[in-house]
């Protein structure tokens, strides 16, 4: 598992902002301006974030997301469905760098 921790931290603050931004009601091009952000972050923590010894949840919930958002093969879906989803994964953005970025660093010097 790579340092997720040398992702910036405005980077997760950002992304979630954009998806709160996109629950208005706004023009299409904002839309696919979002899935390309998306879609990157999520493939970009996804990488970062993948153990090949050990499945955890972090990972598949953010390929996931970014295959959600994927900009090549768009999903469509109605707008009151997508109102939900943004909000969702603004909340997963929220989640993992408050829970896996903010929390302090575990130390590795053997306890006694």
């Amino acid at each position: 598992m790579r340092d997720v921790n040398r992702i910036p931290r405005w980077v997760w603050w950002m992304t979630a902002a954009l998806l709160v931004i996109a629950t208005f009601d706004l023009p299409y091009g904002y839309y696919r301006f979002l899935r390309i952000v998306v879609f990157g972050f999520g493939m970009v923590v996804f990488f970062y974030t993948w153990d090949h010894n050990r499945i955890r949840m972090w990972p598949l919930a953010f390929v996931g997301m970014a295959f959600l958002f994927n900009p090549f093969v768009p999903t469509h879906l109605d707008r009151s469905t997508w109102f939900f989803l943004d909000i969702g994964a603004a909340i997963l953005i929220v989640a993992h760098l408050v829970s896996v970025r903010l929390r302090p660093q575990e130390s590795i010097e053997p306890r006694d």
